[in-house]
């Protein structure tokens, strides 16, 4: 065999081998993403950050997401995904109970707020007893913090809670008048679709609240993990758009920010065990 026929033999070999590393290198990054948005919101909100994750990348990025937020955390305990997107006490017990680790979360604390109809009946807290009231999931931070909010007021099981699958869903019910309130982070408010009903006015607020965080599983490589934080907070919002869980700077919790979650864990873990 001459030079030229072994050269072309070696360069085939090379390529052949190399051929398993640069697929698994375009494998996709799966990034499952909290279900407090109807699916088809909540991707279309997203896509920003997923195309920019692409680009930094250099390697597609897959974004699914749940039926709700049991659904997603008995996925994140099976390791399913390479990241996930979950409220911060759920964030925190994935850290603390199953060893995911800390990847960022938009930079500003969120306010969650109780709204009412506006011109409606409910003018205080006190006249919602006996009526209903919307919220996320019960393992949502937001429910969490509603729940919390409704016994400071003493109205814990006074009012009906109706747990909805989105925020829009919320939005329309309370437009039916199929519920009184309904309790929400501002973030979402600025996520919801064009065409949601919007006649809501304001009753409590609700401040300080971590926004949704990013955790990675444990077994994600290291250099993979490393890539992934990088990408994520290099991630520029859009300023000319209100700031959302998909619109704003993307950064480590801090471990004193990680620590102030830590009585949330509990009361998670507690509506997990309920949820099964």
């Amino acid at each position: 065999m001459n030079r030229h026929g072994r050269r072309q033999l070696i360069t085939a070999a090379l390529a052949l081998s190399a051929a398993p590393r640069l697929r698994a290198q375009a494998a996709p990054l799966n990034v499952a993403l909290a279900p407090f948005l109807s699916p088809a919101a909540l991707l279309a909100t997203f896509s920003p950050l997923r195309l920019h994750l692409e680009k930094a990348l250099a390697r597609p990025v897959e974004m699914v997401t749940a039926r709700d937020f049991r659904s997603l955390m008995e996925a994140t305990q099976r390791n399913e995904h390479d990241v996930v997107q979950l409220p911060a006490h759920l964030a925190r017990l994935a850290m603390l109970d199953w060893g995911w680790r800390n990847v960022a979360a938009p930079a500003e604390s969120v306010s969650v707020f109780v709204a009412v109809k506006d011109g409606g009946p409910v003018r205080a807290a006190a006249e919602l007893r006996g009526r209903g009231m919307a919220m996320l999931d019960p393992l949502s931070l937001t429910a969490t913090v509603g729940r919390r909010w409704l016994e400071l007021q003493g109205l814990a099981g006074a009012v009906a809670i109706t747990s909805m699958p989105s925020i829009n869903s919320m939005l329309f019910a309370l437009d039916r008048g199929e519920v009184a309130a309904f309790v929400a982070a501002e973030t979402q408010l600025n996520s919801l679709p064009a065409d949601t009903p919007r006649g809501e006015r304001r009753l409590a607020t609700i401040g300080g609240i971590p926004g949704p965080v990013f955790v990675a599983r444990p077994t994600l490589p290291a250099a993979e993990l490393a890539a992934v934080r990088g990408a994520v907070e290099s991630f520029q919002p859009n300023p000319g758009k209100p700031p959302t869980a998909a619109n704003s700077p993307l950064r480590p919790l801090t471990e004193a920010q990680l620590k102030a979650l830590d009585g949330y864990v509990a009361i998670a873990r507690q509506a997990l065990a309920a949820a099964r």
